[in-house]
C-alpha cells in the first residue's frame, strides 16, 4: 500500500540521519596482531553501480598479488560477483536493511569482529554514513577510501553535520582525491585504482558468460525492453515504450521481452494494453521477476537490442556487449551515462543515450528549475524524461 511505502521511506531516511550520531561511541577497529594479510573491498551500492565498477575491480588481483580478496557487497550483486572470478570470498549484505534496521546493523558489525585484514578499500565515491560505519567495524591495519562526494546526490552525507563528516573521514588512513566533479563513473573508478599506484585506464566493464538453466534464453530474434526504474520520476511513459515495441516487431521482426523486478510486473499489462495492433501482443513476453540475475545477464547478452530507462538493464548491456538505447533524464547527466572510456573501446557495441539536451542538465548538483518542479508535481516525471520523443528513439534504433 502507498502509505506503507511512504512510512518505510520515512523510517529509512530517519535511520540514515540518526546513523551519523553512532560514530561518536564507536572504536575504529584494528587487527589484534601485526602480521595480518588479506584485502577487504566494500562495495554495497546498487546493481548498476556494481556493474560499472567491474571494469576497475578486475585489476585488484594485479594490484595485490598473492593476497586473498574478500568482497563485501549488496546481496543483490553477490551471485554476479561470484561469477566474475575477481574475488576469493564474498560477504553479502542487505544494503537497504542495513540502513533501516538497527538490529541487523549491529548483527553485521558484530559478524566482522573476529576477522582481520591488512587493507580495507572503501571504493564508493558517494560513500554513505552506513558504509563508513561498516568500515569502522571491520578490523584492518590500513583503511583507504575516496575523498567523499559532498553533493546533494549523496544525501546521507549531505544531511550530516560537518563535525560528523570529519570524524567519518578520520576513519581512513588515506583518502584518495576523487578527481573533480565532472567525471563519468568509469573514469572515477579508474582514478581510485590509479590512487592505489596502478597505471590503469577506464573502459567498458566485461561480465564473463555465465552458465544458466536450459530454456532460460529465448531461441529467436528478440529485443529486451526495461520500462521500469528505481523511481517513477525517471520512467518514460509506458505508451511510448509500446510504440517502440510495435516498431521493433513490425519493422525489425523482433519479439519483445519485458524485463525488470517482480514489483514492476504491472507494467506488462499496461504495455500490451497500450499497443494499437492486437495481433502483436502475442509477441510480447513477460520476464518481470522471472529470471535470476545471471539469467537476466544472459538474456540481455543474446538480445539484438536493449531499450530502457536509466536502470541496471542498461549497465548489464554494457557489461555483456549488447547494443542499448537509454531514455535518460539529465538530472545526473555525465555521471553514469553517457559512457566515457579512457582506453580504446571503439569495437564495443554502443550504449546510445536519448536525452532532451536541456540547458538545465545536471540539476542533481544544483537546483531544479521551477518549470520542471511544476511538471514533476503534475505528472510525477522529470520534464527532461517527458521531452524525449518516440521519433527520437526510433531514429536511434
Amino acid at each position: 500500500m502507498a502509505w506503507q511505502d511512504t512510512w518505510e521511506k520515512a523510517r529509512r531516511w530517519m535511520n540514515i540521519w540518526l546513523s551519523q550520531f553512532r560514530i561518536a561511541g564507536l572504536n575504529n577497529l584494528r587487527p589484534a596482531f601485526r602480521d595480518v594479510r588479506g584485502i577487504v573491498v566494500i562495495k554495497i551500492d546498487a546493481i548498476g553501480d556494481f556493474l560499472i565498477w567491474l571494469d576497475s575491480a578486475s585489476r585488484y588481483r594485479e594490484i595485490y598479488p598473492g593476497q586473498t580478496i574478500t568482497l563485501v557487497c549488496n546481496t543483490a550483486c553477490a551471485e554476479i560477483a561470484g561469477n566474475t572470478g575477481f574475488f576469493d570470498a564474498i560477504i553479502p549484505i542487505q544494503s537497504r536493511r542495513l540502513e533501516s534496521d538497527n538490529r541487523y546493523k549491529k548483527e553485521i558489525w558484530n559478524s566482522f569482529r573476529n576477522k582481520s585484514f591488512h587493507t580495507l578499500l572503501q571504493t564508493v565515491y558517494s560513500r554513505t554514513i552506513d558504509m563508513d560505519l561498516l568500515a569502522v567495524n571491520i578490523p584492518a591495519k590500513e583503511k583507504i577510501a575516496f575523498v567523499a562526494d559532498e553533493s546533494r546526490m549523496n544525501l546521507s552525507r549531505y544531511m550530516a553535520l560537518r563535525s560528523i563528516r570529519q570524524k567519518l573521514d578520520n576513519v581512513y588512513d588515506r583518502l584518495i582525491p576523487a578527481g573533480g566533479d565532472n567525471l563519468m563513473e568509469l573514469e572515477r573508478n579508474a582514478v581510485f585504482v590509479r590512487g592505489l599506484g596502478y597505471d590503469f585506464r577506464a573502459g567498458y566493464p566485461s561480465l564473463p558468460q555465465i552458465k544458466v538453466r536450459q530454456g532460460a534464453i529465448p531461441q529467436k530474434l528478440y529485443a529486451v525492453i526495461f520500462p521500469g526504474g528505481s523511481s517513477g520520476k525517471k520512467m518514460w511513459p509506458i505508451d511510448r515504450y509500446a510504440q517502440v515495441g510495435e516498431y521493433l516487431i513490425s519493422e525489425k521482426g523482433m519479439d519483445i521481452y519485458l524485463c525488470g523486478g517482480e514489483n514492476e510486473a504491472y507494467l506488462y499489462g499496461r504495455f500490451v494494453d497500450a499497443m494499437e495492433h492486437a495481433l502483436y501482443r502475442e509477441r510480447v513476453h513477460d520476464l518481470f521477476g522471472k529470471t535470476t540475475l545471471p539469467e537476466l545477464a544472459e538474456v540481455i547478452r543474446n538480445a539484438s537490442l536493449l531499450v530502457g530507462n536509466d536502470t541496471s538493464g542498461i549497465h548489464f548491456a554494457a557489461a555483456v556487449n549488447t547494443k542499448a538505447i537509454c531514455i535518460f533524464g539529465e538530472f545526473a547527466y555525465g555521471r553514469f551515462l553517457p559512457y566515457q572510456c579512457e582506453r580504446d573501446c571503439e569495437e564495443h557495441e554502443p550504449i546510445v543515450v536519448c536525452s532532451a539536451q536541456k540547458d538545465c542538465a545536471g540539476c542533481a548538483y544544483g537546483k531544479i528549475t521551477p518549470a520542471c518542479k511544476e511538471h514533476l508535481i503534475r505528472t510525477g516525471r522529470y520534464q527532461c524524461i517527458d521531452e524525449v520523443s518516440v521519433e527520437q528513439v526510433l531514429k536511434a534504433i
